[in-house]
């Protein structure tokens, strides 16, 4: 690799912004279930990045999935209690517990 080509790529890895939900969600912690894994709910991430309940679309939740995808989270549906105490579809993310 020439001298320039080694400055162009210094410069296209120096140009790349950081995402700002990607700081918050490295700091996320979820519940840690009888089965070692450690959830979190789709709502409680939008809550933590507070995230107007007007501007929850679809490309937001997939700008989120994209961000926990890179974090290791894997994304799940299951049966659960929402706010309100009815059960029902929940989405949210789940990972190995990380000690």
């Amino acid at each position: 690799m020439s001298f320039l080509e080694k400055m162009k790529a210094a410069q296209a890895e120096a140009v790349q912004p950081v995402d700002p939900w990607r700081l918050r969600l490295e700091r996320v912690r979820g519940k840690i279930g009888f089965d070692g894994l450690e959830r979190i709910s789709t709502q409680t991430l939008m809550d933590v990045l507070e995230v107007p309940q007007r501007d929850r679309t679809a490309g937001t939740f997939r700008h989120l999935s994209t961000l926990m995808t890179e974090l290791g989270w894997t994304a799940v549906r299951v049966r659960d209690f929402t706010r309100g105490g009815y059960k029902e579809q929940v989405r949210g993310y789940v990972r190995a517990n990380r000690h």
